[in-house]
């Protein structure tokens, strides 16, 4: 008996304005109580009172400095060669009650944060006075309220200081503890339930099989809700099974009070989430107008929330930074959560989109002079490196088709750390560990384009620092006259890195060299358009077309796999370590991480085009070229097999103004 999956397609898009609009319309978002915690536990609660003050602060008049107590008026006219003398006739420390009045010609001693004596209306800083037989001469003359804090002219008694609905901060935690707080009303905290679905997902520590991930989703969510104060619990993962994901989300809300999915939610017939929440209770939302991400289901089940978000980690996590957060924060009790808190930047490149959809980009965030600049970073929306890499998400709203470079878009911001250097351009495997041992780590971000793009990024003056291999075939040598073609560019030696022709061990197809890509038995994976590694290949196979008396196009066509790109050389080695190529171009290193045999080619010539601006004005980027002429650097660079660092590495090669 053929058994019949019901399946339903995405007929009704909707913006995430609109899906809080059909949620709130039907759920009502709101804490489910109140407790009093106290002030030392109250980090990252919801406060579910308005805070007044009951005391002005300062509680009392009380001396910014260390010094004098005076009337003002007793030292106008006192200057550095005419200073003025008042008698001594007291001490007034932190802490103690004042009981002396200060009456014409005379003054107090105080200290930082002691009272004010009666009679006092200015202190002078202990600086700009001498003492001697019981005088003081002042030598400046101080204006009335000068170097004193006047009570309630910090807080006023009776003052709305922290309003209910706001996140609890070590900030706000200071100020109830300096108002006398020991105990404050807080919501409680939500309680989340995450579910990861799908039979390719596995825990990590497990076996990985081929065909199988590990569970990224499950952690990341975890981990990101609980960041939002929420109390979150992973159940683990569930198979693509319609009946344990029932019971598992039935279970779920009883005891929580959002549950949250990964993974199924498309309109596949291996799309299990929304069929199982419709079957238990009513679908709200399915399907968003935003790119990633618009697979996402949100229902009701027995009057709680089930959100499915897509499996695919990028989508997942925006959809988390947007409509997820702004669920929790509500059910948290945050007064007036923002459902894309964002700010303004300009994007660093011109974009072309769908109308109808939000589209989300991450971003590295940089200045270009006092200009905030967004550089996309190349993303897809399975990979999970993406917000690694980023500090912000671009986020580019419906209507708009076209965005051309420079104009503004609104940016969420991830980490509120702006690199002190962008390198832009070709990876590389051994230069993360390069930066890493300079200390830069943390002061850097990459962003993986290819040669030709870092290249013309620097010359722009978005990026600081582009590593290329662009090998020019009519000199056939390696990145200097790509780099003339450009503005502000300064050519640094950098290292060589040894190309290598891979395939499996025992090599099983008898790989002999280029031409033996020619043959329909081959499969062949290349590198990605403006990558230098592939301006090398297509390089090698002109010589090969002219030589065979045929053109170029008409060579590719019989490359089996020649349209079959990848961004990496790691790329390259796992698709012939995993059959799904024969035979590849990559480093000697990503060869022989896979375990591969392959046959020398050539030696790359990887330098970095430095922008000029950037060398002569940050810190950093000469901390790092400099450091490329250490003896050490070098030797580091000599310890990964097939790599050598050159002799002049560090050095400048060719300046374009």
């Amino acid at each position: 008996m053929k058994i019949m999956v019901k399946r339903k397609l995405f007929h009704t898009l909707v913006p995430i304005e609109k899906a809080i609009e059909i949620v709130e319309s039907r759920v009502e978002l709101r804490p489910r109580g109140v407790e009093v915690v106290k002030l030392l536990d109250t980090l990252g609660r919801v406060l579910a009172e308005d805070i007044y003050a009951p005391i002005d602060y300062p509680p009392f008049d009380r001396s910014e400095v260390d010094g004098y107590a005076v009337r003002a008026e007793d030292t106008y006219g006192a200057s550095d060669i005419r200073p003025l003398s008042m008698r001594v006739i007291g001490v007034v420390k932190v802490g103690e009650e004042p009981r002396i009045e200060v009456k014409r010609g005379e003054a107090i001693e105080i200290s930082t944060g002691a009272p004010i004596p009666r009679g006092c209306n200015a202190v002078v800083m202990e600086e700009h006075t001498t003492r001697e037989n019981g005088l003081v001469y002042v030598y400046r003359t101080v204006a009335p309220l000068e170097n004193i804090s006047v009570a309630g002219s910090d807080v006023a008694r009776g003052e709305l200081i922290i309003p209910k609905g706001t996140r609890l901060e070590p900030f706000e935690i200071g100020v109830l503890a300096a108002l006398g707080y020991e105990s404050v009303k807080v919501y409680l905290k939500p309680k989340v339930a995450v579910i990861s679905t799908g039979i390719e997902i596995v825990k990590p520590g497990s076996k990985l099989e081929y065909g199988q991930i590990y569970d990224y989703n499950g952690y990341a969510l975890t981990a990101y809700l609980k960041s939002l104060g929420t109390e979150t619990d992973y159940l683990g993962i569930v198979p693509d099974d319609e009946d344990e994901l029932k019971k598992i989300i039935l279970n779920s809300i009883e005891k929580y009070d959002l549950v949250v999915t990964s993974g199924g939610t498309s309109a596949g017939i291996g799309d299990i989430v929304y069929r199982v929440i419709e079957d238990l209770g009513e679908i709200l939302v399915h399907g968003l107008e935003v790119k990633p991400g618009k697979p996402t289901v949100i229902g009701v089940v027995k009057e709680k929330l089930v959100v499915g978000l897509p499996g695919f980690p990028f989508s997942a996590l925006t959809r988390s930074l947007t409509l997820l957060r702004y669920i929790v924060e509500k059910i948290s009790g945050i007064e007036y959560p923002i459902l894309r808190p964002s700010i303004k930047a300009k994007i660093a490149q011109s974009l072309r989109k769908e109308v109808g959809k939000d589209l989300y980009i991450p971003i590295v965030l940089t200045y270009r002079g006092s200009n905030l600049i967004a550089i996309p970073v190349p993303s897809k929306s399975g990979n999970i490196s993406s917000l690694l890499r980023s500090n912000g998400i671009a986020v580019i709203s419906r209507g708009r088709e076209i965005v051309e470079e420079g104009e503004d878009v609104d940016v969420i911001v991830l980490r509120y750390i702006i690199p002190e250097m962008v390198v832009i351009g070709s990876h590389d495997i051994i230069l993360p560990s390069i930066i890493n041992v300079l200390g830069l780590t943390n002061k850097y971000r990459f962003i993986p384009v290819g040669s030709l793009a870092g290249l013309i990024s620097v010359s722009k003056g978005y990026g600081d620092v582009a590593p290329i291999h662009l090998l020019d075939p009519i000199t056939r040598k390696y990145n200097v006259e790509y780099v003339k073609q450009y503005k502000d560019a300064v050519l640094i030696f950098g290292y060589r890195r040894r190309l290598v022709l891979a395939y499996r061990p025992g090599n099983p197809k008898n790989i002999r060299g280029f031409e033996d890509l020619l043959r329909p038995d081959v499969r062949f994976v290349n590198r990605n358009r403006g990558s230098g590694t592939r301006v090398y290949i297509d390089m090698v196979l002109k010589d090969i077309a002219v030589a065979m008396g045929i053109e170029f196009h008409e060579l590719i066509q019989r490359i089996n796999g020649y349209t079959y790109e990848v961004s990496s050389h790691t790329g390259v080695a796992a698709a012939i370590a995993q059959g799904r190529a024969d035979v590849g171009v990559c480093v000697e290193y990503a060869a022989k991480i896979y375990g591969l045999e392959y046959k020398p080619l050539t030696w790359e010539e990887y330098d970095f085009a430095v922008h000029i601006q950037s060398l002569e004005t940050k810190d950093t980027v000469k901390l790092f070229v400099e450091a490329l002429k250490s003896p050490h650097i070098k030797k580091f660079v000599s310890s990964y097999p097939g790599y050598e660092p050159k002799e002049d590495m560090g050095e400048i090669i060719y300046v374009s103004r």
